[in-house]
Formats: structure tokens, sequence, C-alpha cells
């Protein structure tokens, strides 16, 4: 004669199908908030990098104005490999002293980004970053 279990306890296959219902949204927040951060934290390193490129070019302007559009033009240029990047989403300020041009980037997270969501909180929409550079001595 074969025993029927009626407890959860005593039936592994019930036991198992609860365990799962509570681990499995755990783990895929788990999993979609590490892709999302990866995701932030790779366009961060994009913005900052594109505000360095944007400053070291910036340093061989002839004048303010021709500094400002050779940062742009370097920005533009290193932000090319981010997916879904378009120059309508950036802010560039260029501002220079006697000895060092400064080029500020502030980058607004597209509406279509996962970064967007809201399954996890982030830091913010917009990501900005800061880069100086010194002008050679004349």
């Amino acid at each position: 004669m074969t025993k029927h279990p009626t407890l959860f306890a005593e039936n592994t296959r019930a036991t198992a199908m609860i365990e799962t219902a509570i681990l499995l949204p755990l783990f895929l927040m788990l999993l979609l908030g590490i892709l999302i951060y990866g995701q932030y934290f790779l366009l961060a390193h994009s913005v900052q990098q594109a505000a360095n490129d944007g400053a070291r070019a910036a340093i061989t302007g002839l004048d303010a104005a021709d500094r400002r559009a050779v940062a742009i033009r370097a920005i533009d240029r290193s932000m090319t490999g981010v997916g879904g990047y378009r120059t309508e989403l950036r802010s560039v300020l260029v501002s220079e002293t006697t000895d060092a041009v400064t080029v500020e980037l502030a980058y607004h997270v597209p509406e279509t980004s996962l970064l967007r969501s809201t399954f996890v909180p982030m830091p913010g929409d917009i990501i900005s970053a800061r880069a100086t550079f010194e002008l050679p001595a004349e």
C-alpha cells in the first residue's frame, strides 16, 4: 500500500514549488540589478572618458571658441561607441583660466535605456563628469 503525503513538509514537489515561487523573483531582481548597475557604471565611465578626451583635445585650440569646438568634436567622437548616444542629450561647458582648460559634460540618459526602468533605484537620469588640463606655458 502506498502512502500519500498530506502535508507540505512531506511533499517534496510542493515544497520545491513554494521555494521557487519565493526565491525566483528575488533572484531575478538581483540579476536585473546587476545588469542595470553594470550598464550605469559603463555609461558613467564613458562620460568621464569623453570629458577627459574633450579637455585633452581642447588645449590644442587657438582661442576660447576654437577650444570649445575642438572639445565638442572630441567628446562626440569618444561617445560614438555608446549605444543610443545622441548629441541633443549632452551639454558641454568649456571654461578656462590663464593656465588650465576645464570641460564639464552632462549626459541625459535616453528615455529608452534600461537605466530609466523602475526596477531598481538609480542615482539619477543625468550623468556628469569634469576634466581639467593645464595649458602649455607660453
